[in-house]
Parts: structure tokens; sequence; C-alpha cells
């Protein structure tokens, strides 16, 4: 079994604040759209987000925790034997377990796809079956780019249910983040003897976005100024999801500084409105700096001293 603590960085007791900001610091270095063409890179991509896709949910977290300290017995998932059973066209990789209760809970945390559980049989009596039964959810994963999530998208896939394979095409809200569930009626097992369907659940996962990152529906961008805006004030024009905006600087701006551009950000899932954009300012000295250039900042500096503690 993978180690996501190691590859993530981050000790085993580590917050969920320190998990993410990990995620976020490797998840920018190692981004496809930083290091095009380098397959290795992208592959430690998948992985890292593979691990902050587990880690990040407290209930996958804790199964992993389990199974991981040798909570079944060691050696794989408790023993137990499981196998795949195909994958659709956009990556999903549908799995059965024959371990009764123990196939959510497993496939839930093992599988990068979809899991297939086997559909229940009805209860005979002496005199026929013995009342309906409904069958059992089936669970699926999928990828999404950031502006996808943001805007919405469609996914077509490919399910097993009950001895069939479906194609099916499903719409992803927009809104969503890492780590949403987004259920569609009546697309699981099939039940028996008049029992209704399950539902399918599709766990969002997000790509991280190069310049990009959420907090629920607000979103969060670093813009480099210089020191003269940040001393002078101006206006600076700064990345939005739909876009460029222009920002006001005042005078005086220190590094670090947010500023709010009201409902700039994600729609609110499930609720009307969208989120705000946070701009962090970021001041960025001249790299390379003459003697005259020089002179004139010690000038200042001796003319115009100040305490940055005050």
């Amino acid at each position: 079994m993978k180690d996501y603590y190691q590859v993530l960085g981050v000790p085993r007791g580590a917050s969920a604040d320190e998990i993410k900001k990990s995620y976020r610091r490797l998840a920018k270095q190692h981004h496809p759209d930083v290091n095009r063409g380098d397959k290795a890179a992208e592959e430690k991509f998948k992985g890292i987000s593979e691990a902050y896709n587990v880690l990040s949910d407290p209930e996958q977290r804790r199964k992993y925790d389990l199974f991981s300290q040798g909570g079944f017995g060691g050696a794989g998932p408790g023993g137990f034997s499981w196998q795949s059973t195909g994958a659709g066209p956009e990556g999903f990789d549908f799995r059965q377990a024959d371990f009764g209760d123990l196939g959510d809970l497993f496939g839930e945390l093992f599988n990068m796809g979809g899991v297939r559980r086997k559909a229940p049989r009805p209860e005979w009596g002496r005199s026929g079956p013995e009342a309906p039964v409904n069958g059992h959810d089936t669970y699926a994963e999928v990828e999404v780019a950031f502006e996808e999530a943001i805007a919405g998208t469609e996914r077509k896939i490919s399910i097993r249910r009950g001895d069939k394979v479906e194609k099916l095409t499903v719409k992803v809200p927009a809104g969503v983040d890492n780590g949403s569930k987004v259920r569609i009626s009546g697309k699981g097992q099939p039940g028996f003897g008049g029992g209704r369907s399950g539902d399918l659940y599709l766990r969002i996962h997000v790509s991280p976005h190069p310049d990009f990152w959420r907090e629920g529906a607000d979103v969060y961008t670093e813009v480099p100024i210089t020191i003269y805006d940040a001393v002078l004030g101006a206006a600076v024009e700064v990345p939005t999801l739909d876009g460029h905006a222009s920002m006001k600087v005042p005078s005086g701006t220190e590094g670090g500084q947010k500023f709010r551009l009201k409902g700039k950000g994600a729609p609110k899932l499930g609720e009307r409105g969208k989120g705000d954009q946070y701009v962090i300012v970021k001041i960025v000295p001249p790299k390379d700096i003459g003697s005259e250039e020089r002179k004139t900042f010690e000038d200042l500096a001796l003319k115009y001293p100040y305490d940055p503690k005050s």
C-alpha cells in the first residue's frame, strides 16, 4: 500500500491544514501545465493528487489509517481478494468485492474508479419471496479541471449495473469542489422483487490550478506588485475566473495584504450567488539595480528613515 503521508511529505498526525498546504505546494511544483512534456512530473502529480484525495477526507483518512497500520492483519486489505471488472472511457475502474459489507469500505478506500457491488439476492421462504430487496449504491470517482468545477461540465462513463454495462452521460454541477459528492438517483445496482434501484454517487476530484485555489466558494490568488505601487498606490490588473479586473492598491499597502473582489468567486453549490475572490499582494523589489539607483535608495533611506515595526 502506498504511504500517502510520505507522498505529501507530512507526518501521520498532520492537521488538515498542514495536509492542504503541502498538497498545494507540491501540486503547483509538479503540475503538468508547469512541466509540459515531463512524464515523471506528470506521474508525480497524479500520485500527489491521489494521496490528497484520500487524506483530505476525514472518513477516507480514517479507513486508510486503519488499513495501512495493519488493522486487518497486515498483508493487503485484510487478506481479502478483490478483482477489477473493467475500465470506462474516462479513466473509471469498476471493481467488485466478494466479502459482504466490507466491500463498501475497501472499495471506497482502494479503488481509483467506481465500485461494483454484487447485487443482493432475495430471501425465499416456503411460499416465495418474502419482501422486495433494494439495490445497492454504486460509487465512482471523476476528475475535473479547476475551471470545469467552477463552470460545471459533463462526463461520459461506463458502469456495470447487474449483469450489464451501461454508458451514461453524467452532469457535474457548477461549484463542485474537491471531495464533493454528486448523487444520480436510480443509477446504482438494480433491486429484486420490486425493490428500487440504488443510486450512483460521483466523488469529485478537482485538479489544482497554477494561479488560483479555493476555500469553499471563495477563490484566492496572489498578485505581485512593485515597491512603487505599494508606496504610492496604483491600479493593477489581476486575473479572475472570467478574465481580468482592475483593482486599486492604496498607498502604503503591505506585503501579504488581502483585498476582496465581491462576487468574483465560485458558484455556491446548492445555493444562489457566488463567493468572493481574494487577492493577496506580494511586493517584489527590483532584482537588478545599478550604482545610480542604489545611491538613490541610500539617500532616501537616510533622508526618510522609518521603523517597520511601528
